[in-house]
C-alpha cells in the first residue's frame, strides 16, 4: 500500500521521525506535569528555587513566564525553548525532499514516470505537512494523558491546540526551507540558511520582550505567533488569528516554492543575473588548488567553509543576545534609579547594577546565553557527522578510498577538519560576545569568556565522534535523528534534573552538565578532559569499525 503513490511513500519514509519527535516531544509535557506537581507539594527548597528562577528578569530573553506555579504554566514556560525545535526537523526534511533528492539523482528517476513535477512536489509536501500534523497529534495525546494522570483538567480542544500550534510553527520553517532550496545547489546550504533564520526568529521575539517600545518587533518573527497561544495554561485566551497567520504564511511560501521548482532546471538553482566571466576562467579546472593537494587539505577546505558561515551566523546571534542582555540590564538600572530617587534606602541597590559595571552580574547573565550557544555547537557537530555519513551513502568516499591511503587515515583526516571547524565556531562565539560587550559597555572577564568558548569544543567533538560511530550501522537520516535525540536528551536532563531532584548519576549522563557554567565557576578542567577522553574513545571505536566494514554496508 505504501508504494502506490509518492504521498504514501514519503509518509512511510517519515514514520521513524513521526514516532521519535511525536513521542519524544510529547513525553516532555507529562514529565513536567508530574515533576512540578511533586516538587510544589513535597519540596519547599525546590519551590524556593523555582521562585528564584521566575524572578530572574534575564529569563525573559528566552521565554515569558506566565502562571508558572501551576503544572500547565510551568510546562509552557520550560517547553517554550524546546518545542520550536521541531522546526529543525521540518527544515531538514524539506531541504532533503526536493534539493537533496536532486543531488543524489533520485528525483530524475521519479520524474521519468508519467507524473508531472507539480504533482510530485505537491504529494511530497503534503506528506511533510501530514507528518507534522501527526507529530502534533502524538504530542497532544501524551499531554492529555499526562494531565489526566495527575488530575489536571485539560480540555481535549486545548490539548489538540498544543500540538497543532507546534506543527504550524514547524511547517512555516519547512516552507521557508523549500523556497530557499530553490536558490541553492545543495540541501545542506538551504538548511543552514533556514536554520539561521530560525535563530533570528528567536532573537526578534526576545527583542520584543526586552527592548522598551519594541512590541512592533514581535510580529516580524513566526515565533511571536507561536507564543501567542498558551493552551496548557488554564484560563488563558485562545487566539485563532496567530494560527491563521502561520498557516497562511506556510501556504504562501509553499506555493511560491512549488512554482519556482516547476520552472527551473532539475539539479540547478533558479537562474539569477550574474556578472560576466571569461570563458577560459569559467571552464578552467582548479588543478593547482591547495585544497586538492591531500585528503586533509580537501576536508579542511570543505569544513572551513561551512564553519565560517556558521561562525558568521552564530557570532552575530551571540552579539545580538549580548546586546539584549545589556538592554535588559539598562531597564533594571532605570527601575533601581527610580526607586532610589523615591527612597534613599534603595540607593545602595544602584551599586549592584551600576550601568554594566558589575562584572559578576554580567557574567551570570551572559552564562544564560552560553547555555544556549553550547547547544548550537553541538548542532553544528551534527552537520559535520551528517556530511561524513552522506559522503559514504552517496558513494563519494569510494573515490577517496580508491587511492593508496589507509581507511583510518581518511576518517582521522575528516575528524581533524571537524575539530578545526568546531574550534572556529567556538572562536566566533568568543568574538561575538566580547565585541558586543565592548560596543554596549558591558564589562566582562575576558579570560572566563575564552574558557567558556574553549569548553564548547569537546562537547562538539563528543557529538561528532558519536555520529561517526553511528554511521557505521545507520543511514544518514537515522544518524541525524539519533544525534538530535542525544543532544535534546542531554539538554533536557540539565534543564530539569536539579529542579526535580533526579539522582546525580542521571545528571552526569548529560554532556552539558560536564560543560557546566564556566562564565560563573570557571572551566572545570577534569570534566573537560573527560569529554575529550569520551570523544577519543568513541572516535577510536568508529575508526576500527570503519576499517573493517563494507562501504555503505
Amino acid at each position: 500500500m505504501w508504494f502506490r503513490s509518492v504521498f504514501l511513500k514519503t509518509l512511510r519514509d517519515h514514520r521513524v521521525a513521526i514516532l521519535g519527535w511525536g513521542l519524544g516531544m510529547g513525553a516532555l509535557a507529562p514529565i513536567v506535569f508530574v515533576g512540578v506537581t511533586k516538587v510544589l507539594l513535597n519540596s519547599p527548597d525546590a519551590t524556593n528555587e523555582l521562585l528564584a528562577l521566575t524572578r530572574n528578569p534575564a529569563l525573559r530573553v528566552f521565554a515569558e513566564p506566565v502562571d508558572v506555579f501551576t503544572p500547565g504554566g510551568y510546562a509552557t514556560w520550560r517547553l517554550s525553548m524546546v518545542l520550536p525545535l521541531v522546526a529543525i526537523w521540518a527544515l531538514l526534511i524539506v531541504s532533503r525532499t526536493v534539493r537533496g533528492e536532486e543531488e543524489h539523482g533520485g528525483l530524475d528517476t521519479l520524474l521519468s514516470v508519467p507524473r508531472s513535477r507539480l504533482r510530485v512536489a505537491m504529494e511530497k509536501l503534503t506528506a511533510v505537512a501530514a507528518s507534522l500534523l501527526l507529530i502534533g497529534l502524538l504530542m497532544s495525546v501524551l499531554a492529555f494523558a499526562g494531565a489526566m494522570a495527575i488530575g489536571l483538567h485539560l480540555a481535549v480542544g486545548r490539548a489538540l491546540l498544543f500540538g497543532l500550534n507546534t506543527s504550524l510553527f514547524a511547517l512555516v520553517f519547512g516552507a521557508i526551507a523549500l523556497v530557499v532550496s530553490q536558490f541553492t545547489s545543495e540541501a545542506r546550504t538551504a538548511a543552514g540558511i533556514t536554520g539561521s533564520l530560525l535563530g533570528l526568529s528567536f532573537v526578534l521575539t526576545s527583542a520584543s520582550r526586552v527592548v522598551p517600545g519594541g512590541e512592533w518587533i514581535g510580529p516580524l518573527s513566526p515565533l511571536h505567533f507561536f507564543e501567542r497561544n498558551k493552551p496548557l495554561v488554564a484560563g488563558s485566551e485562545v487566539h485563532s488569528g496567530p494560527m491563521i497567520v502561520m498557516a497562511g504564511l506556510a501556504g504562501v511560501l509553499m506555493a511560491l516554492g512549488v512554482v519556482l521548482f516547476t520552472r527551473r532546471d532539475i539539479g540547478a538553482p533558479v537562474a539569477l543575473p550574474r556578472l560576466p566571466r571569461s570563458e577560459r576562467r569559467r571552464h578552467e579546472l582548479p588543478l593547482r588548488a591547495w585544497s586538492l593537494k591531500s585528503v586533509v587539505a580537501r576536508n579542511v577546505s570543505t569544513a572551513a567553509r561551512s564553519a565560517l558561515w556558521w561562525g558568521v551566523a552564530v557570532g552575530s546571534y551571540t552579539m545580538m543576545l549580548t546586546a539584549l542582555l545589556r538592554q535588559l540590564q539598562r531597564n533594571l538600572d532605570d527601575l533601581v534609579g527610580d526607586l532610589a530617587r523615591s527612597n534613599p534606602l534603595y540607593a545602595t541597590l544602584i551599586a549592584s547594577v551600576t550601568r554594566g559595571g558589575n562584572v559578576t552580574v554580567n557574567m551570570a547573565l551572559l552564562n544564560l546565553v552560553f547555555t544556549q550557544l553550547v547547544v548550537m555547537v553541538a548542532a553544528f557537530a551534527i552537520t559535520t557527522a551528517n556530511r561524513w555519513a552522506s559522503d559514504e551513502e552517496s558513494g563519494r568516499l569510494e573515490l577517496v578510498l580508491a587511492l593508496p591511503k589507509p581507511r583510518r587515515r581518511v576518517m582521522l583526516a575528516h575528524f581533524a577538519a571537524t575539530t578545526l571547524a568546531v574550534t572556529i565556531l567556538a572562536a566566533s562565539i568568543f568574538a561575538g560576545a566580547t565585541i558586543a560587550a565592548a560596543l554596549v559597555g558591558m564589562q566582562l572577564h575576558t579570560s572566563r569568556v575564552a574558557q567558556a568558548a574553549i569548553g564548547m569544543v569537546p562537547v562538539g567533538l563528543v557529538v561528532a565522534a558519536a555520529g561517526y560511530l553511528f554511521s557505521s550501522w545507520l543511514q544518514t537520516r537515522a544518524v541525524t535523528g539519533t544525534l538530535i535525540a542525544l543532544v535534546l536528551a542531554s539538554f533536557l536532563i540539565t534543564l530539569l534534573a536539579r529542579l526535580f531532584q533526579w539522582p546525580d548519576a542521571v545528571l552526569q549522563l548529560s554532556m552539558f552538565e560536564h560543560y557546566g557554567a564556566p562564565l560563573v565557576d570557571g572551566l572545570r578542567l577534569p570534566r573537560v578532559l573527560g569529554l575529550f577522553g569520551v570523544a577519543g574513545a568513541t572516535l577510536s571505536a568508529a575508526t576500527v569499525r570503519f576499517a573493517r566494514k563494507d562501504i555503505s554496508g
